[in-house]
């Protein structure tokens, strides 16, 4: 877990971490908590953003969530960002902001843990109604609110028919019940620690 510098130092104008807060033009609240943490995890904080141009608001994002991370498996920042899945994320052969959706996502899934499992088995459910293209079926962000958008999309009445008639079939054998089953756990379930 990251602790705080026990021994602050005045600002030192070769810090890298200070240099790329300037750059990028950081906050000096920003700058502060970075620095508040110990060498190995500023350095390894760094090393990722560097690589994937990072900007502040999403500095500040990854500061909340290392931090909150690191706090529940009680561990340092910098063994946090050595594991595998966040490693291949950061060095995979997408683009930038690929990868850095793609850390985040890997971040996300260790910072909430149960959510991301209900998110999973919501999605899962998805699938089993087996709707076909034509069919999508859509959340509020982060699952907030317990409702959920079918939209359809169809070239002839004959089709919207069969689409229609699929949708009530799938209401009829209980796909659905276990859909809204899942979207309950994520709204009982949904706050990680």
């Amino acid at each position: 877990m990251p602790k705080p510098n026990s021994n602050p130092l005045p600002p030192d104008p070769t810090d890298p971490v200070a240099a790329y807060a300037r750059q990028k033009r950081f906050s000096a609240a920003t700058l502060a908590r970075w620095q508040a943490w110990p060498a190995e995890d500023r350095a390894a904080l760094l090393s990722l953003v560097r690589d994937l141009r990072c900007g502040e608001n999403h500095v500040k994002d990854l500061l909340d969530w290392l931090t909150d991370i690191a706090r529940r498996n009680a561990c340092g920042v910098a063994e946090v960002l050595a594991q595998p899945a966040i490693r291949a994320a950061q060095t995979g052969a997408a683009s930038r902001n690929d990868r850095l959706k793609a850390v985040k996502a890997a971040l996300r899934r260790l910072r909430f843990p149960r959510l991301t499992r209900l998110e999973d088995q919501v999605h899962q459910a998805v699938r089993a109604l087996d709707l076909g293209r034509s069919v999508q079926v859509s959340f509020p962000p982060n699952f907030e609110g317990d409702e959920l958008t079918i939209s359809l999309t169809a070239r002839s009445a004959d089709e919207l028919r069969a689409q229609c008639a699929r949708l009530n079939h799938r209401l009829a054998d209980g796909r659905f019940a276990r859909l809204f089953a899942a979207l309950d756990h994520v709204d009982d379930d949904g706050a990680d620690d």
